[in-house]
């Protein structure tokens, strides 16, 4: 018998490029990638960067309007990462799969005119 969906949020298989980095690393350079699959609870993208189970990330990403219904601006979110599997041994790359914990949206600056 299959084991049950745990999933609760709607997956999209789409191509978002996205920029990440580990929380506890502010310093360190983001790594871009594209998601392979993604969700408003969390997205999954390849990587040949080593990125441990259970690592707090900052990721980036433009939130596609199938997702959250609304055209926005870039995002950051904080996740961790739950699962982290090989892409093949033909290369080093793996799949990262993030569970969102919070987001912010940018705040999109008005210029008044008088």
């Amino acid at each position: 018998m299959p084991a049950p969906e745990r999933r609760s949020a709607r997956r999209f298989i789409m191509k978002v490029p996205l920029k990440f980095r580990p929380i506890k690393a502010a310093t360190h350079p983001e790594e871009i990638a594209a998601s392979m699959n993604i969700s408003a609870h969390g997205v999954y993208f390849a990587t040949d960067q080593k990125v441990p189970k259970g690592v707090m990330l900052q990721v980036h990403l433009k939130m596609p309007r199938q997702v959250v219904g609304d055209d926005v601006t870039e995002w950051c979110f904080t996740g961790r990462v739950a699962h982290v599997e090989s892409l093949g041994a033909a290369n080093d790359k793996s799949g990262v799969g993030v569970q969102f914990l919070y987001y912010e949206v940018p705040q999109v600056s008005l210029v008044q005119h008088s």
